[in-house]
């Protein structure tokens, strides 16, 4: 076919794959945010702890579920956004190719396991990617910065990707987000978002999310060795993730410390405001000891070094909360 691309497009240059892949479709609709304040309108401060079978340890996630944040981050900003889901690979490629042809740039979600550009492919079907063209039997993506932003994948592994099965996967789900009739209220939408974020992350949905995660990974984390059947590359792959990945780790409670710095701008300078973000700063530092600590036990396997960062998960979750307890108050 005819070579397709949105006109004039700009990849969204970020750490994070939700955040780059809607930062993408908001920049096309002419909405340029950074991308802490992306995360932090999304609401996407939180944790998850649960078993993955595609993964040799527990996951440790420290945002909320996928898509979660594309959809309170619309919500936030008074944005349409226009979300589907197909069984259908005919249907789900019209689908794309319609939105392109017209110069509307589209978010997968998908299993970034099939993307050939992955250097290190894990499966994981909470991955997203921004699409902006069409080359032959190639498709043009925009995945995060450590992945190489803008990028190239066959459409033949893109629907492998978009249909695959497992844990956190979704049926082709696909979204287009149409520019605003008027600039949106940030004001109101920092508030509004701030409070949302802090009252979900004080009431856990379940045992394994949010603080209450937090506590079962620290309880976990001693075991990690026993567990571990090959304790340098799993233990390895558990730091890589929680830290280069994004998917737990330091990233997230940095986008959320800069989230509340940029909010001053917005809602003004607030004592609770301030305060929380001095707690997260110290939450992320602590975060990015733990993957440390993880990744140097199954090199030396030492079990104190998990003993250390079981402790200091729990100094996070008490972090985290009373951060909480001051955003949930703002005004």
């Amino acid at each position: 076919m005819t070579p397709v691309a949105v006109p004039g497009f700009e990849p969204f240059i970020g750490q994070h794959c939700e955040t780059v892949a809607t930062g993408s479709l908001l920049g096309a609709a002419g909405v340029r945010l950074t991308e802490p304040m992306l995360f932090g309108l999304g609401e996407g401060l939180g944790f998850i702890f649960i078993n993955l079978g595609s993964l040799p340890l527990p996951f440790v996630g420290g945002r909320v579920k996928p898509f979660a944040l594309t959809s309170s981050l619309c919500r936030n900003l008074g944005l349409p956004c226009d979300a589907a889901e197909t069984g259908s690979k005919p249907k789900a490629w019209n689908a794309l190719e319609k939105s392109l042809k017209v110069g509307r740039p589209v978010g997968l979600q998908l299993d970034c396991f099939h993307l050939e550009y992955f250097s290190r492919p894990v499966h994981f079907a909470g991955h997203f990617v921004a699409a902006y063209g069409i080359d032959g039997e190639h498709v043009l993506v925009v995945d995060t910065a450590p992945q190489g932003s803008a990028q190239r994948t066959s459409r033949r592994n893109l629907e492998a990707a978009r249909f695959a099965r497992g844990p956190m996967a979704a049926k082709a789900r696909s979204w287009t987000i149409a520019a605003p009739k008027r600039p949106p209220d940030l004001s109101r939408a920092v508030v509004a978002a701030i409070r949302a974020n802090a009252r979900d992350y004080l009431s856990p949905a379940f045992k394994g999310a949010a603080y209450l995660g937090i506590h079962k990974l620290a309880e976990s984390l001693p075991r990690w060795l026993e567990i571990a059947k090959q304790p340098a590359a799993d233990l390895g792959l558990s730091a890589l993730l929680m830290e280069k990945a994004g998917t737990g780790g330091s990233l997230f409670r940095n986008f959320y410390r800069d989230f509340l710095r940029e909010a001053r701008e917005h809602v003004g300078a607030q004592p609770g405001l301030d305060r929380a973000q001095e707690l997260f700063a110290e939450s992320a530092a602590g975060w990015a000891a733990v993957a440390a600590a993880i990744e140097s036990a199954g090199l030396e396997r030492d079990p104190a070094l998990l003993r250390d960062a079981a402790a200091r998960c729990l100094r996070i979750a008490d972090l985290e909360v009373e951060a909480m307890k001051l955003l949930v108050k703002l005004k």
